[in-house]
């Protein structure tokens, strides 16, 4: 963005934004973060979505694919107009196809609004970045990509994609990274760190602050001589809810914890339905009376979990720059969080704001959560600390 002085007015840059993940009238959350960002860039740029859904003729018949069918070609959401159109993606197969269905898909929306963009800026890597690749290439316009999660490198595929990936990112003009960690694998990859710059995810501190917790608990009917630990997130493996499974069993027998209880708050997710893993390991535990599943909470919910709680716990085997963190922190809950993604950079912004262990280092985990759950932080403080880290804050880094 510069200050034209002729006219003297600034002038806004045009920004077509592509992501295969983003939220839909079907799935208004998914991918959340990528519409937050770039409803918050949308104050001092001008950005357009294309957001690709996949089709086939047999997704009709697959139930997690059913809902596609009813997302309409073009939508609006807060300061974003979004465009829908359709590619073939056969679930599990051909995924070379995908490329250049995908691609095509792009280009039918681009005839419509017709190209006059400074910056193509895609949200996923794979089929997004051959498609920008093309369009840079087409129109002579630079294109970046931010990289979301480790997933996003299609290392754990190891077919076409992986491939594409590697190739992709030793081409594109720029890259924004989650966390250090993923400019590191990218770096590797690709020798990309010249192009790379860390921007974690942003917070919506009008969503997420203090509230009294007794308050929340009342309405929560959580009982207020209760130590409580809330975990967030799908209920799949690599969320890592078994860790503190397990080390619950150790800190009910600690004489000052005999009365902690552990709330799940999420459902199946993409990546598959642990639940019943977790369910049969709390049973086997004897731990039915401190471990509550409480399913999908909406998210307009959750600030009075947050405040809830005495702990906040990420699990996981594996993030990009998990939402729910700084969620929790905004509302001053103190967490204990594994070291993945932006989690290192996240609890070290700011004093006080918990503890970071290795993901299922078990012993370091049951250790973490009995000292984190004795101490007394004043928690208005923590969130006073934590507002600074808007979504804002985070667009400003991304213009």
């Amino acid at each position: 963005m510069h200050v034209d002085s002729k006219n003297d007015h600034t002038v806004r840059k045009k920004i077509l934004a592509i992501s295969y993940l983003f939220p839909n009238p079907e799935k208004p959350n998914h991918g959340i973060f990528v519409y937050n960002r770039l409803n918050a860039m949308a104050k001092y740029a001008d950005i357009t979505v294309i957001n690709p859904i996949p089709w086939s003729p047999i997704h009709l018949f697959i139930d997690k694919f059913k809902h596609l069918s009813h997302i309409p070609s073009s939508t609006q959401r807060g300061n974003l107009s979004i465009y829908h159109p359709r590619y073939l993606s056969i679930p599990g197969h051909f995924k070379a196809l995908e490329i250049l269905s995908y691609r095509n898909a792009v280009k039918k929306v681009i005839k419509k609004i017709r190209f006059d963009f400074d910056l193509i800026d895609l949200h996923w890597t794979f089929p997004d970045l051959p498609a920008g690749d093309y369009l840079s290439n087409r129109y002579h316009t630079p294109y970046r990509v931010t990289l979301r999660g480790m997933e996003a490198f299609h290392q754990q595929d190891g077919d076409i994609r992986e491939r594409t990936v590697a190739k992709y990112l030793k081409k594109v003009d720029s890259i924004i990274s989650l966390s250090e960690e993923m400019a590191d694998t990218a770096d590797r990859i690709a020798s990309s760190r010249h192009k790379t710059k860390v921007v974690r995810n942003g917070v919506d501190t009008d969503a997420f602050f203090y509230k009294d917790k007794t308050a929340c608990r009342n309405n929560l009917e959580i009982p207020s001589e209760n130590k409580v630990i809330i975990g967030v997130g799908a209920l799949i493996y690599r969320k890592g809810f078994d860790v503190v499974i397990n080390a619950l069993s150790h800190i009910v027998n600690t004489e000052a914890l005999h009365n902690t209880h552990f709330y799940i708050l999420g459902a199946e997710g993409a990546e598959g339905d642990y639940r019943k893993e977790l369910r049969k390991l709390v049973f086997d535990l004897q731990l039915s009376e401190h471990v509550h599943f409480v399913g999908a909470v909406p998210n307009e919910k959750l600030i009075d979990w947050y405040n809830a709680a005495d702990l906040f716990c990420l699990s996981s085997r594996g993030e990009g720059s998990p939402n729910v963190l700084t969620e929790a922190l905004a509302c001053g809950c103190p967490a204990l969080a594994t070291k993945v993604g932006s989690v290192p950079e996240i609890m070290a912004s700011e004093p006080n704001l918990g503890k970071v262990v290795s993901p299922d280092d078990n012993l370091a985990i049951v250790n973490a959560l009995i000292m984190l759950l004795q101490q007394d932080l004043n928690r208005e403080e923590l969130a006073k600390s934590f507002r600074k880290y808007t979504w804002d804050w985070c667009s400003l880094q991304c213009i």
